[in-house]
């Protein structure tokens, strides 16, 4: 399967990539559910981070979690998406 290197356009700016990312805790898995690299993810989490100027997770070498920036976002960002 051939991977993309870009978040489509139309996906809410990020907001898709950050859900996925919430759900799996994994900007891996998070790519893998979108078609697109973890590249492609971390850059549009990075952009929606900037948008709405705050951290929204926390990143280390062998996990992700949210921030409490990013909890308060995923409780509007996630009934709005759906």
């Amino acid at each position: 399967m051939k991977q993309n290197f870009t978040v489509r356009q139309g996906s809410l700016d990020g907001v898709e990539a950050f859900l996925s990312v919430a759900r799996h805790r994994s900007f891996r898995r998070a790519a893998a559910e979108l078609g697109v690299t973890p590249s492609a993810i971390s850059q549009a989490v990075r952009a929606l981070e900037e948008r709405v100027g705050a951290v929204l997770f926390i990143r280390t070498t062998h996990s992700v979690g949210l921030t409490e920036a990013g909890e308060r976002f995923l409780t509007r960002a996630k009934p709005a998406f759906e």
